[in-house]
Order: C-alpha cells, then sequence, then structure tokens
C-alpha cells in the first residue's frame, strides 16, 4: 500500500520539472530566427566634375619647333646642294652654248655665200680681173680669195672672209663693175675689196651675220641689232678706204672708181637684211643714209634699222678720199 502511496503522490521535483519540460520543449522545437543583417546603405557615388579643357600653346609650339628642324635640315641641303652643283649647271649650261655657237660659226660662213647667187670665175674667164688681183694680194699680203661674179648690170662687190680662217674668202663681183671699169678704176675697186679682207674686221662681220641668222629665233632682234651695230661703223668703212689708197699707192684710182659707181647704180639682187655691211657700197638705195628712215642724221652716219645697216654714202667717202 505503501508503495501504492508513494506511486500515487509525485515527487514535488517531479512535478517542479513537468513544467519545466513542457516549457523547454517547444522551446527546443521552435526554430530560431537567423538574424537578418542590416542593410548597409551604399555610399552615395560622387559627382563627376569634367573640368574645361584650357586652351594651351603646346601644340603650336610642337609644330613650330618641328618647322624649325625642317628648315635647319632642309635648307642647309639646298644651299649646299646648290653650291657644289652651281658650278657644274654653269659649266655645263656654257659648254651647251659655246657648242651650239661653234656650230653656228662654222655655218655662219657658207650662209653668208648661199645668200648671193653668183658663178665661180678664174683667170681664163677675167685675165684682167686676175692679173690686177694677183699682183695687189702680193703687195697687201692676202691670199688670194675665191672669186665670183653675178649677173646685175650695177656696179658693187661682195667681200666674206671664213671667220674659222679653214677656208678661202670669197669676192663677188657685179658683171657690171668688170664691165664698165677701166684699169685703173678697177685696181682701186678690187683694192677697195682687200682692204676689207686686210682689216681684221671681215671675220667679226661674217661671224655676227652668220649667228644672228643661224639662230635669229633665239637672240632677241635688240641684242642682234647691237651685235651688228658694234661690227660695222663708220669709221671702219673710212679706214679701210685709206688701207686701200695704201696698196695702190694712188688714190684717184680709187676715186674715179667710186665715181663710176656713183654714175652707175650700187643696187644689187639677192640682197638680205643681214648681209648689206658685206657690200661694198650700199647695195640698197632705199637705205640710203640720207634716208629718213634712218636713226643717225647726216650722211656720213652708219646705223642699223632693225637688223639692216645703212653704209656711208659715197658721197662722203669721195669727199674723204679727195682730201688725201
Amino acid at each position: 500500500m505503501a508503495n501504492t502511496q508513494q506511486r500515487k503522490k509525485p515527487s514535488t521535483s517531479s512535478r517542479n520539472s513537468s513544467p519545466q519540460r513542457q516549457q523547454a520543449r517547444p522551446a527546443q522545437k521552435t526554430p530560431v530566427a537567423k538574424p537578418v543583417p542590416a542593410k548597409v546603405a551604399s555610399p552615395a557615388k560622387a559627382a563627376v566634375v569634367k573640368l574645361e579643357k584650357r586652351f594651351s600653346l603646346k601644340p603650336y609650339f610642337l609644330l613650330l619647333g618641328a618647322f624649325v628642324g625642317v628648315l635647319i635640315g632642309v635648307v642647309p641641303t639646298l644651299v649646299l646642294g646648290l653650291v657644289v652643283l652651281l658650278p657644274i649647271f654653269v659649266v655645263l649650261g656654257a659648254g651647251f652654248g659655246l657648242v651650239v655657237y661653234r656650230r653656228a660659226v662654222a655655218q655662219s660662213f657658207s650662209l653668208m655665200n648661199s645668200f648671193v647667187t653668183s658663178q665661180e670665175i678664174n683667170s681664163e674667164d677675167h685675165p684682167r680681173l686676175f692679173n690686177l688681183l694677183e699682183s695687189l694680194c702680193a703687195v697687201s699680203g692676202v691670199s688670194v680669195p675665191v672669186v665670183g661674179v653675178t649677173t646685175d648690170a650695177t656696179v658693187n662687190a661682195y667681200v666674206v672672209a671664213d671667220p674659222l680662217g679653214v677656208e678661202q674668202s670669197h669676192v663677188v663681183f657685179t658683171e657690171g663693175a668688170l664691165r664698165v671699169m677701166e684699169r685703173i678704176e678697177l685696181e682701186g675697186f678690187v683694192a677697195a675689196c682687200l682692204a676689207r679682207m686686210k682689216s681684221g674686221r671681215l671675220e667679226l662681220q661674217t661671224e655676227t651675220a652668220g649667228v644672228v641668222a643661224a639662230l635669229g629665233k633665239f637672240i632677241p632682234s635688240g641684242l642682234a641689232r647691237k651685235a651688228l651695230e658694234a661690227c660695222f661703223v663708220t669709221q671702219d668703212v673710212f679706214d679701210s678706204d685709206i688701207k686701200a689708197c695704201g696698196i695702190t699707192r694712188f688714190p684717184p684710182g680709187l676715186i674715179a672708181a667710186y665715181e663710176k659707181m656713183s654714175a652707175e647704180s650700187t643696187v644689187t639682187s639677192g640682197v638680205n637684211p643681214l648681209n648689206i655691211h658685206l657690200w661694198l657700197a650700199n647695195p640698197r638705195s632705199t637705205f640710203s643714209a640720207n634716208s629718213s628712215n634712218s636713226s643717225v642724221s647726216g650722211a656720213s652716219s652708219s646705223t642699223v634699222i632693225g637688223s639692216e645697216v645703212v653704209h656711208p654714202a659715197l658721197a662722203t667717202r669721195l669727199a674723204l678720199l679727195r682730201e688725201i
């Protein structure tokens, strides 16, 4: 019985522990909620401040420096190149010009001869002429030239000399001169031609006219005019007349020849504006010294109209010879 009572009476401790168990069980069974981490507010993004572009001279100085560098490199190179190459080009250009000029000079003699149509003659054709010519050449020290004759009935003569001295000089007489002149007159006339050859100016006159004729397109007209003026002046004509009197030692013979030329006519055919100065007297009456086209007044003047030489008048030359 006692055991039964004891079983019926729960102990205080069991009574006391039962509620705790009841309380503990639910506490154990209830899941514990995980703490949620607090959301940390993200820091606010700082506003991007755009820097204002400022004007800078740096690019310009860089370009300027580069330009100066190019100049420093290129200019001395060009200058040095010119200093080295310029003399070479000058020499080459001068050599080319000399070759062209020499070719023109070589052609000048034949070119001046081609302007006048003539037939070559010898001593068998005109024995009197060649007798005088050979004797006067021996006295004057001039080589006997090649002689030709034109069909002109007027009185004149054409004289040319080879500038290179290779070929013989040429003298072309008009048929009228050989027909109308007496021996004394013809002697003075031939002496006047030889005096031209002996003067030393005939080669220059032939060369200048031939070069102008050959290279006329490349020579300014003003330069050609000055060249012809320089090679044919009045004083040269008067000097040749005086030398002719020295060759014959008889001035009246040349005076008589010039008087015969004045009485007849000196106008000839086959005259080119560039070879007028190679005739003994003016071959064109329209270009006489008294012509209004002459730029220098006076009968004794010689000038160039364009490229045409005007001879001194025969009256003036006669007046000078009469004073000897």
